[in-house]
């Protein structure tokens, strides 16, 4: 029986006991108004668990978490800057993008951005950063950390210092082969591919992506390593 002919029936039970005198009629009357109220009761926990559910069901959906790997730095005397795109983050809330910091690293986790967690991680930052002062801002279709350096003043030539190895190892062996600098980057970055964890593999994969399209482009050699030691 639907809700409104349960609703209707209780309220024609409270009309007829209203009108009755007999002793008998009213304690029938009532107990059918009784039954038909415990009724509309169910039927009003039943839909509310059911809302319920969905609810839950909508909002703990699994939602796999995007690494972003594309990102963009500079530095001032006090600041190191990474400059992170996503569209559409400046709609998340500011609870929705958080930043966690170690003297050496730091992971980005914006949560739910049309329906997707996106996540960044750096590690083994190429000198220290204080903590307490370093800090994010969500900007239009961007989101801007800024890591303040332990040390003001000083100078850092490379993000992190895995990027910091392979460009030593890149200057030796180019100095160990000058006649053929390209067999030689490729030596080393074969090297470091094999021997690097996931993150590393993936950075020098990209490294690797770039220089090959600034070659197709009619570049010299120089522009692909230039993409090299900006990992």
């Amino acid at each position: 029986m639907s809700m409104e002919q349960l609703k209707s029936d209780v309220a024609e039970f409270a009309a007829l006991l209203e009108q009755t005198k007999s002793a008998r009629i009213k304690g029938v009357l009532t107990t059918g108004k009784a039954e038909a109220e415990r009724e509309i009761v169910n039927l009003e926990m039943k839909a509310r668990l059911a809302a319920e559910r969905q609810s839950s069901s909508s909002s703990d959906a699994k939602r796999y978490l995007h690494e972003l790997t594309d990102y963009g730095w500079d530095q001032s005397a006090k600041f190191v800057k990474l400059f992170i795109t996503l569209n559409g983050v400046q709609g998340c809330t500011e609870e929705s993008v958080t930043v966690n910091y170690t003297e050496t690293s730091l992971q980005l986790h914006v949560c739910d951005l049309s329906g997707k967690d996106f996540g960044l991680s750096v590690n083994n930052l190429l000198h220290a950063i204080d903590v307490d002062k370093s800090y994010r801002k969500i900007k239009t279709d961007m989101v801007a950390i800024y890591l303040k350096k332990a040390e003001e003043g000083v100078n850092w030539d490379v993000l992190t210092s895995i990027q910091k190895r392979l460009k030593q190892k890149q200057d030796t062996e180019m100095s160990k082969d000058t006649e053929n600098p390209e067999s030689a980057l490729v030596n080393i970055m074969k090297k470091m591919y094999n021997d690097g964890d996931s993150k590393t593999k993936q950075m020098i994969a990209k490294a690797w992506t770039e220089s090959q399209e600034k070659s197709r482009m009619g570049k010299e050699i120089g522009g692909g390593l230039d993409a090299f030691g900006d990992l």
